[in-house]
């Protein structure tokens, strides 16, 4: 029996309607979203081993929390405590300080495990994780945020820790908020990124326009 070319079409067209469609990736950091996130308070116990940590790994006699999650980072499955710690706290205004030292430290029963971060980067906050490799070890979205001339941005790193006490970064999301609202020269516009995993492990960021209030 022949099928008249234009009911194939209909049929294909319903069959199409009746499958489920693939589901969009569920962000993982919406810039969208303002935060209000203050740096974490900690007892004067994980502070005497954050100080300790950062002596330890650089000479630098202080240490400022600048941020904190929970997740398996030293080794797959368990919980760590993760800090992002420096030993002075970053200013928007310069994003490259000179001679800054910045760790990540993993608690885990009692025992630490240290991990070097670039002293050219002045990370703000821990903004996030996220398995990429799903290797059942989480990696770190560190935030850096800078502001000149009526212009702040706000940028991302997907930070891998090892095994040998490194930090690398494996991805670098530019501009994932922008505002220039207060430029005083040149267009006055802002975005917000809403950032997923794709399929491939990559991470996606995608731009909204936002209006100037």
């Amino acid at each position: 029996m022949r099928i008249h070319p234009l009911r194939l079409a209909t049929l294909s067209l319903a069959l199409a309607a009746a499958l489920p469609s693939a589901a969009a990736p569920q962000p993982i950091l919406d810039y969208r979203k303002p935060t209000a996130e203050r740096p974490p308070t900690v007892s004067a116990q994980t502070r005497a081993i954050l100080a300790r940590a950062m002596m330890e790994a650089t000479g630098k006699k202080t240490v400022v929390v600048l941020g904190h999650v929970r997740g398996a980072f030293s080794a797959a499955g368990g919980s760590d405590d993760l800090y992002l710690v420096a030993d002075k706290g970053p200013v928007a205004a310069e994003p490259f300080p000179e001679g800054q030292a910045q760790l990540l430290v993993a608690i885990r029963d009692g025992r630490t495990a240290v991990y070097k971060l670039p002293a050219d980067i002045g990370y703000q906050r821990i903004a996030g994780t996220v398995d990429t490799d799903r290797d059942g070890r989480g990696e770190v979205l560190l935030e850096t945020a800078s502001y000149n001339m009526g212009q702040s941005v706000n940028s991302v790193d997907l930070v891998a820790l090892g095994t040998d006490g490194g930090a690398a970064i494996r991805q670098s999301l530019e501009q994932v908020a922008y505002d220039g609202c207060d430029n005083p020269v040149g267009k006055r516009e802002k975005s917000a990124s809403t950032v997923a995993l794709g399929d491939d492990g990559k991470l996606v960021a995608t731009p909204h326009s936002q209006r100037c209030r």
